[in-house]
């Protein structure tokens, strides 16, 4: 059986990143190769010196008792992370990389998710593959920049590693831009979906256990993420707007509501849940209030109602899905008028274009892949 490494960010606390690693493993697997995931330790004297602060005592402890929700999430996935993904030995620095012997391995493989956003790599050229041996195939899976121009500093450098690879797949038209525009290569770029929808939603039911969940009522499942922009208190407004039209109890799957907000919000606090749960919630939801891309996805691919709170610019993750569905209304930039928001759309018409774009990918996969 053929064997490929792959570098991806999988081990940020945070759903989608863990799932999306969980995805393209699968896919992989799916395709007859035996894959690994590089077990990069991000937590290393270069992120240090980049920027990364050290992770503190006091937060170190924290976690390991799990005294917040947040921390008992981490323990959660840290579990899910032992249990599904298939990691290789931890490696703590691009040197270590360099000197492994990876005589065993066919291709290396990056990607989907942010491995190229300068905004938390700091051109880390571990995920442009610059350890791979002289020879060996490069692929780039879906990979994600999450902003419309490369800064300047990092130009160079992408542009030397990307040059060396055999395909290139980028998951928003953003990306395909910044390559073929900044970049100045002459690649063949692909636009992919993310890898979490190259599964389907059967298959994701499949894969993960069912948690004990067990809907006793209709609910709005918010997940909210604030590291790439600030949805609050947009997406606050408009939960309350939903609530009181719709009458649902707001399930609160990540992001702190805090002041005022707290009186105003029929809540329940589920952000302690487990991958299981997070696959069930998002299932069952009658309505997703999310800022996240893989928000967004999981919301999409369950066919489930869907408000996708977007910046006003610089970030076309979440519309670059939405536009290639043909469902852009369901976009509400911060800021827009909460009146004309729409969450509803024709499930059906929706989930057919999901299964032609979901056959395109993976047919550019199976063949990129087992030309190898």
């Amino acid at each position: 059986m053929r064997k490929i490494a792959l570098v991806t960010i999988y081990s940020v606390p945070n759903f989608g990143s863990v799932l999306q690693a969980f995805a393209t493993q699968t896919l992989l697997e799916n395709l007859g190769f035996e894959c690994r995931i590089i077990d990069y330790d991000r937590n290393n004297p270069w992120y240090f010196a980049h920027g990364n602060g050290r992770p503190k005592l006091k937060s170190v402890i924290a976690q390991a008792l799990g005294l917040k929700a947040k921390h008992r999430k981490e323990k959660k996935l840290e579990r899910f992370r032992r249990t599904f993904l298939h990691l290789t030995r931890k490696y703590k620095s691009l040197d270590e990389l360099r000197a492994e012997k990876w005589d065993g391995y066919d291709a290396f493989v990056v990607g989907s998710d942010q491995v190229w956003n300068p905004r938390f790599s700091y051109g880390d050229s571990v995920y442009l593959l610059s350890f791979a041996p002289e020879g060996k195939p490069k692929i780039s899976l879906a990979s994600s920049f999450a902003q419309k121009e490369l800064p300047a500093e990092y130009v160079e450098k992408f542009r030397r590693c990307l040059s060396g690879f055999t395909s290139v797949s980028v998951r928003e038209n953003y990306g395909k831009e910044i390559i073929q525009r900044q970049l100045r290569l002459p690649a063949d770029v692909q636009i992919l979906l993310d890898p979490t929808l190259m599964l389907s939603k059967e298959d994701w039911l499949k894969a993960i256990p069912r948690s004990k969940f067990r809907k006793s009522e209709k609910y709005i499942l918010l997940y909210m993420l604030d590291y790439a922009f600030r949805p609050q208190p947009y997406i606050f407004d408009v939960a309350a707007h939903f609530q009181k039209s719709l009458g649902y109890r707001i399930y609160v799957l990540d992001g702190e509501i805090s002041g005022e907000y707290r009186k105003i919000l029929d809540c329940k606090d589920v952000i302690d849940s487990s991958i299981p749960e997070f696959i069930d919630y998002f299932s069952n939801a009658d309505l997703v209030l999310t800022s996240s891309f893989h928000g967004t996805a999981f919301a999409l691919n369950f066919g489930r109602p869907l408000v996708s709170v977007v910046p006003s610019d610089g970030d076309d993750r979440q519309t670059s899905l939405l536009n290639g569905l043909g469902l852009s209304m369901l976009a509400a930039k911060v800021g827009t008028d909460i009146k004309e928001i729409s969450c509803e759309y024709d499930c059906a018409v929706e989930q057919r274009r999901l299964r032609e774009l979901r056959t395109q990918a993976v047919d550019w996969v199976r063949k990129i892949f087992l030309e190898l």
